[in-house]
This record gives C-alpha cells, sequence and structure tokens, in this order.
C-alpha cells in the first residue's frame, strides 16, 4: 500500500511538518505496512527528517509517476485551500488533485481548513475539482459550510480535528527541551509562551503587547518566544522583544514539530498568532490566546469558546491574567482537547476505507 501526500511540506513551518508526521504516523498505526511518498519544497530535508521519501513539488514527470504507482492520495491537511498568502498555490495543489483522478486515484481531502478564496478563477477551480474528489474531512464546521456556500455538493464530508491532536513527542524529544529550558530559564520561572509573524494588517500591536509582556515579567513570569517558522519569525519575535523593558528569551534554533510540541507543554501559556502553535497548547492542555490575523485563528478559538486577543493593552492584560487564573477553563480547554484527540483519529480511518 502506497501512499501520496501533497501539502505545504518542506518549508521549515512547524506546523505544517506537525501535519505531515501526525497523519503518516496515525496510519502506520492502523496499516503498518503502509509506504508514502511526500510531495515537498525540500525532498532530502523531508527525507531526512521524517525517514519518508519524497520528490520535489515542482517537477510533474515525478508527481505523475509517483501518482500513478500510488492508491491514495491525501491533500493537506492544513490550510491549503486559500488564496490570501498567494494566488498561486491553490491553483497547484488543485492540479496535483486532478492528476491523481485523470489517473483515477482516490483522493481525500485531509482535516482541511479551507478559505478564504477571493478570486473568482480559485473559486471555480475549488468547485469543479473538490467535487470530483472521494471524501472530504474538514478540521472546523466554518470550513465545511464555506465548501457548500462554493458548491462543493457532491463527496462526502466529515468534520473531525486537526491531525496534530493525534501527535505525541518521544522521551528524547522531551529530554531535549528540558536541557534546552535549563539553559533558557535557569530560575526556573512559569513560562508564557509567544508565537508571532509579520502581517501587515495587524502592525502595531507588537507594542500593545510588548506592554502586556512586561506585567507578567514583573510579576514573576519567564517569557519565551517560539518562531514556530524557522527563521522565518525570529524578526517578527525580536521586533516585540526589542519593545519590552524586561528580558525574555527567544529560541534561536530549529525545533521539530515534536520538539515543538513538548516544548509548549511546559508552557502555563501560550500566545500566538501561528494556528499550530494554539493546537499545540490544546493538545497539551495549556490555556493559549490568539491574536487573529486569519479566519482560521477565530474558527479554531470557536472550538473553545474564546475570543481573539483583544488589540488594546488593558484588555489584552485582563483577557491574559483570565487565562492564567481560571481554573474551570483550563479544565474545558483540557477536556475539549481530549475530544479533538479522538476526532483526529478518525481522519486515518477514513482515508484507509478508500483503498480498496
Amino acid at each position: 500500500m502506497k501512499i501520496a501526500l501533497s501539502g505545504y511540506y518542506g518549508f521549515d513551518n512547524a506546523g505544517d511538518e506537525a501535519l505531515l508526521s501526525a497523519i503518516t504516523s496515525s496510519i502506520k498505526k492502523r496499516s503498518p505496512e503502509a509506504e508514502f511518498v511526500v510531495f515537498s519544497g525540500a525532498p532530502h530535508r523531508t527525507a531526512d527528517l521524517h525517514g519518508i521519501p519524497a520528490v520535489h513539488y515542482m517537477k510533474p514527470l515525478q508527481i505523475i509517476h509517483e501518482l500513478s504507482s500510488s492508491d491514495l492520495l491525501i491533500s493537506g491537511g492544513g490550510s491549503i485551500f486559500q488564496d490570501v498568502t498567494s494566488a498561486r498555490s491553490l491553483p497547484y495543489y488543485i492540479s496535483v488533485v486532478a492528476l491523481a483522478k485523470m489517473l483515477r486515484k482516490p483522493v481525500i481531502f485531509y482535516a482541511q481548513g479551507v478559505g478564504p478564496i477571493n478570486r473568482w478563477f480559485s473559486k471555480f477551480l475549488m468547485r469543479l475539482v473538490a467535487n470530483r474528489v472521494d471524501l472530504i474531512t474538514l478540521r472546523d464546521e466554518a470550513s465545511r459550510n464555506y465548501l457548500i456556500h462554493l458548491g462543493v455538493q457532491r463527496p462526502p464530508m466529515r468534520v473531525t480535528a486537526d491531525p496534530v491532536f493525534s501527535l505525541e513527542p518521544t522521551q528524547r524529544e522531551e529530554d531535549k527541551i528540558i536541557m534546552l529550558l535549563k539553559e533558557k530559564n535557569p530560575e526556573r520561572k512559569p513560562l508564557i509562551g509567544v508565537a508571532v509573524r509579520h502581517w501587515k494588517p495587524l502592525d502595531g500591536y507588537q507594542q500593545e503587547l510588548a506592554q502586556v509582556l512586561d506585567d507578567f515579567a514583573e510579576r514573576g513570569y519567564g517569557i519565551l518566544f517560539i518562531p514556530m517558522a524557522y527563521p522565518e519569525d525570529i524578526d517578527a519575535s525580536r521586533q516585540v522583544m526589542q519593545q519590552m523593558k524586561r528580558g525574555a528569551q527567544i529560541i534561536d534554533q530549529y525545533l521539530n514539530s515534536r520538539e515543538h510540541l513538548a516544548l509548549i507543554s511546559q508552557l502555563e501559556l501560550m500566545i500566538a498568532m501561528r494556528l499550530h502553535a494554539l493546537i499545540f497548547a490544546a493538545s497539551r492542555g495549556v490555556s493559549f490566546a490568539g491574536i487573529s490575523y486569519d479566519p482560521k485563528i477565530n474558527a479554531f478559538l470557536d472550538l473553545f469558546e474564546l475570543q481573539p486577543l483583544a488589540a488594546s493593552y488593558q484588555e489584552m492584560k485582563c483577557q491574559l491574567g483570565e487565562l492564567l487564573s481560571d481554573e474551570r477553563l483550563q479544565q474545558r480547554i483540557s477536556e475539549r482537547s481530549v475530544h479533538m484527540r479522538e476526532m483526529s483519529e478518525k481522519n486515518a480511518i477514513l482515508a484507509l476505507s478508500l483503498i480498496k
């Protein structure tokens, strides 16, 4: 049994690499004989990191060859079906799906978060091709409603959960993080993690966030910046750090997805723009606050009955203080994350059901 995987892999984004780890490990748990090939932006790096064969995502002859010998194409997970970050990405991912269907291979959209899709041609492609896949699983109800609104009606659609909820760090990865934190947090302060990224429409929030982080540092918390896309997010992290009056630490080295998971499990609170920083926190029962820059953040927060982090200093401070002190809220996050983990495991079961 051979399964091809198409997604935003090989670009050093911790969230997407976590997706690849979670998808393959969930399927291997149920079908140990399963083999994989990944369409990656950096095939050698993907092979080294995940121990899975990979080919370059922009080499069509190789992709056709691999699809021809595969029993299933998994498209996703993540947020690959949107045209906000790039006008080219959605047509690319849809073209891989179209190739698989031309070769009469079953295709599943795997725990996708869909939208926003603004361009008429992107909407047309999405409607045309998505109606020809075999099964769609989605990580939230908003994505399901969005597809229905676009006119996707033919394939069965199931709302499950992000695959990363099923991911677990190994003992080796946990030991590495313990050693790293001895260096970054020798005083063993309770830690607040921060994962930010550049997003021009939100410019200006950095000063408010820096002021709030200073307040919590004065209360005895350690502030730890965690670049989820390395090294892309380092500059955005330093922009906030430079506006702080008190000290903060930054993880200035590459961590794999399970190492990020082990790190975030050591926090008291995660403040993040990066979706998978929030998912990592939720999956480990750690309280989290999302800085909303994209509908996918709001959709995830809705699952836990949480509001996006306020933009003003005073509201932000109150909101974070409540997250740190409200034990009932923390218990709700933990209970909900258990349910999400169970739902995430269904993705692999549904995917394997398509292989005859």
